[in-house]
C-alpha cells in the first residue's frame, strides 16, 4: 500500500494542506518535513495513519487524540483528512480487494475520507475504489454496503501493509509485550500516538526454530551488510535456530563493534547506545509485522508498504545521520517512507523534491514548499538558513556550533567535560536565536 495524495483541513493549524505524495508519476520513496516544534510535522503522520487506517480502528487508534484534532481557532471546525492510495502491480495477483466481485485488470486507487469535529468527538468516514486512469468509481461489481478499506484491516489482509513509528521506539524488556493481545493494524502504528512499547524483538519467541534462523540472517543483512548500525562488523547467529528467544536476542553479545581504537568487540543489545537500540528496535518491528502479516519469510527487497517515522534522527550521532537514508533506500528499496526530522544532517541523503519545508504563514496557518535546491550540494551555513532558517552576518560560526553541539548532544559518552562544553554551547546558540530542537541523549555509565 502506497500513499500517492493527502489532504488535510482544520486539523490543528493545518487550515488546508494538499501534497501529493507522487514524483514522475509514481509514489516517491522518500518525503521528510522539516520544520520548526509545533508546525504538525508529527499531526501530518498521524493524519496519514488515521487515513490509511479507517474510522472504526482508527478511533481504536487515536482514542485520546481524536479530540484534540479540532482547529480550536474556528468554532466546531470539522477536521477532514482525505487520502489516495495505490497498490503495486507486481503483487497484484496476489492481493485481494474487498468489495469487487471481480478483479481489475490493474490495480484500482483507494480514496479514504475521515472527518471529526470537537462536538462530534470521533472519527467518521468511508472508503472506496476507483480507476486509476481516470479517477471514476468502479460501480461495476461492486457489493453495496462494503467499505473495503474498513473491511480489509477487519479481515487482516495481506499486502496492505502499513507501519508507523512514534517517538518511543525502544527495544522492549525481554518478553515484555508477549502477552498482550496482539492487534496487527493497531500494533504497527500505535506508537506514533500513545508511545505503546513496539513488539520488536519479542516477535523473536512466537518464530520457529527455522523462521528464527531466516529471520537473523535478513537481519544481519540489514544491520551488517547494508551498513544500518555503523561500526557493527557482524551480527552472530549461534545457537538454536541463530536466536532461541527475544532475551539471547538481546541480552547475548551478538554484536560485534569496532572500537575508535581498532580493536573488536562483542556486546549485547542492550548495551549499546540509545540510537543503536532504537534503530535496531523499529528495523526489527519493521521486519517481523511484515513476515508476520505475509505469513512466510519475505526478503529485505521483497518488502512492500507505506513506514512513517517520526524524528528519524532521533538519538543517532550526526555522521551517523549522514548516511542513514542512503542506507534505508538499499535496505528496504520497496517501502515508501514518510518521515519528519529536526537535523539538517540527515538532508544530504535526499533528493530535493523530497524534503519539504512547513511554514506558518501570517495567521498562523503550516504551509509547504518544497526545496528548490540539492542539499548535498550546499556548505552547512546553506543547509542551516535554507531549510532551518537560521540566518545570521556569521553563518558558518553558527552552523560550527550547532554542529558540534549536535555530535555532543548524540554522544550518550560524553565526559563531563564535554557536557559542560555542551551546556555552554546550547546557551550561546540560544541567546543568538538559533533555534534548538535536538535534546540530548541521557548519558550512559561507563
Amino acid at each position: 500500500m502506497y500513499l500517492h495524495e493527502l489532504t488535510v483541513a482544520n486539523l490543528k493549524l493545518l487550515r488546508d494542506m494538499k501534497i501529493s505524495f507522487l514524483h514522475e508519476g509514481k509514489p516517491r520513496p522518500w518525503t521528510v518535513f522539516v520544520g520548526e516544534n509545533g508546525l504538525c510535522k508529527t499531526s501530518l503522520l498521524r493524519a496519514i495513519a488515521l487515513a490509511a487506517t479507517g474510522p472504526e480502528r482508527g478511533n481504536q487508534l487515536g482514542t485520546s487524540y481524536i479530540t484534540t484534532m479540532p482547529d480550536k481557532r474556528r468554532e466546531d471546525a470539522q477536521v477532514t483528512i482525505e487520502a489516495t492510495f495505490g497498490f503495486s502491480e507486481r503483487l497484484h495477483r496476489y492481493r485481494e480487494y474487498p468489495g469487487l466481485e471481480e478483479k481489475p485488470p490493474h490495480p484500482p486507487l483507494l480514496e479514504s475520507k475521515l472527518t471529526t469535529s470537537t462536538r462530534l468527538g470521533v472519527l467518521r468516514g468511508s472508503s472506496r475504489f476507483v480507476d486509476a486512469s481516470t479517477r471514476d468509481p468502479l460501480p461495476e461489481g461492486t457489493q453495496k454496503g462494503i467499505d473495503p478499506l474498513q473491511e480489509a484491516r477487519a479481515a487482516g489482509l495481506k499486502l496492505w501493509f502499513v507501519a508507523g513509528y512514534g517517538v518511543s521506539r525502544n527495544i522492549p524488556q525481554p518478553l515484555s509485550t508477549s502477552s498482550r493481545v496482539y492487534v496487527p493494524v493497531l500494533d504497527r502504528l500505535q506508537s506514533l500516538f500513545d508511545g505503546l512499547p513496539l513488539i520488536a524483538t519479542d516477535f523473536v519467541s512466537r518464530f520457529d526454530a527455522n523462521t528464527a534462523r531466516e529471520f537473523g540472517a535478513q537481519l544481519k543483512k540489514a544491520f551488517v551488510d547494508h551498513e544500518l548500525l555503523p561500526d557493527v562488523d557482524d551480527f552472530l547467529l549461534m545457537g538454536r535456530g541463530g536466536i532461541s528467544d527475544s532475551k539471547t536476542f538481546v541480552e547475548a553479545n551478538r554484536f560485534a563493534m569496532r572500537l575508535p581504537s581498532g580493536e573488536k568487540i562483542r556486546i549485547p543489545a542492550l548495551w549499546m547506545s540509545q540510537g543503536y537500540q532504537s534503530t535496531i528496535a523499529w528495523v526489527v518491528d519493521l521486519v517481523a509485522q511484515v513476515w508476520s502479516e505475509a505469513g512466510e519469510q519475505v526478503s529485505l527487497d521483497e518488502i512492500e508498504g507505506l513506514v512513517l517515522i517520526d524524528e528519524i534522527d532521533l538519538h543517532i550521532h550526526p555522521t551517523w545521520q549522514r548516511g542513514l537514508i542512503r542506507a534505508l533506500r538499499h535496505a528496504l528499496p520497496r517501502v515508501q517512507f514518510v518521515a519528519t526530522t529536526h537535523s539538517p544532517m540527515v538532508l544530504p541523503g535526499l533528493e530535493s523534491h523530497e524534503i519539504f519545508i512547513l511554514e506558518a504563514d501570517q495567521e498562523g496557518s503550516v504551509r509547504w514548499a518544497q526545496s528548490k535546491q540539492q542539499p548535498r550540494l550546499l556548505t552547512g551555513g546553506e543547509i542551516y538558513e535554507r531549510f532551518f532558517d537560521i540566518r545570521s552576518v556569521y553563518p558558518e560560526e553558527h552552523a560550527q556550533k550547532l554542529h558540534r553541539y549536535l555530535r555532543l548532544a548524540a554522544d550518550a559518552y560524553r565526559s563531563d567535560a564535554e557536557e559542560g562544553e555542551m551546556s555552554e554551547l546550547r546557551k550561546w546558540l540560544q541567546t543568538e536565536g538559533v533555534p534548538v530542537a535536538y535534546e540530548p541523549v541521557p548519558r550512559e555509565q561507563v
